[in-house]
């Protein structure tokens, strides 16, 4: 069975289709289709849709999942987060999803429409520490909609604001080394009002090579 134009509203000009609320809201029931459906065929890709009119600004509440100037919203994010998932689910808890891939990565999708903290004991394996990748999408960051109305709603953004728009609407991601106790990564993952986000887990295969040496690194400013 596959859902097709598959979207939270049935107007081509609600702004919410814009919004990281849009994006939290659909997290759950896209994370838990997969039991029921084949696919989700998000309705639309991009915001080329006249329907009702040929859109009057960047921002205008269209179905896309990207801008008619290609920028990305929240929503697309989302999708582009859940095709980064293993093929095996480990867990599905309220506001999130475990899986794993051939390769022994564990990836953790949350969502909240609150603010909320997830707190899992995640399997990863025997390694002595692991590699964690987390890219984030909120109210506040991955989102152009957000930069679009604090630079004022242009109509027709200029080269320069376009790009700002397309560096906005990139995740938030930061990364660190955590250490595996009995086989499980412990984390903590605080999210924000309105946040999607992934979390990356990779067993540490130690590579150094034997040369190398850290104390030798010089920090910024110290004096040989």
């Amino acid at each position: 069975m596959h859902i097709t134009e598959f979207n939270s509203s049935y107007r081509p000009d609600n702004p919410v289709h814009d919004t990281a609320f849009h994006a939290a809201y659909l997290a759950p029931v896209v994370a838990a289709g997969g039991d029921l459906v084949d696919s989700f065929s998000y309705w639309t890709f991009c915001d080329v849709f006249e329907e009702v009119g040929v859109p009057t600004s960047l921002f205008h509440g269209g179905f896309g999942l990207l801008t008619h100037r290609q920028i990305k919203k929240p929503t697309y994010h989302l999708y582009a987060f859940m095709a980064r998932l293993g093929d095996q689910v480990l867990f599905r808890g309220a506001d999130h999803l475990v899986s794993r891939d051939a390769g022994g990565r564990v990836t953790v999708l949350a969502w909240t429409l609150t603010g909320t903290t997830v707190s899992l004991s995640v399997p990863i394996g025997r390694s002595g520490s692991a590699f964690v990748m987390r890219s984030t999408v909120n109210d506040e960051v991955g989102n152009a909609w957000t930069a679009w109305g604090e630079m004022g709603r242009p109509l027709s953004p200029r080269p320069a604001q376009l790009d700002a728009l397309r560096e906005a609407a990139e995740p938030a991601r930061s990364h660190r080394n955590v250490p595996v106790v009995g086989g499980r990564v412990e984390l903590d993952i605080v999210l924000a009002r309105h946040e999607v986000t992934l979390v990356e887990i990779s067993p540490v295969v130690d590579e150094t090579p034997p040369w190398w040496d850290d104390e030798r690194l010089v920090e910024p400013g110290a004096r040989r």
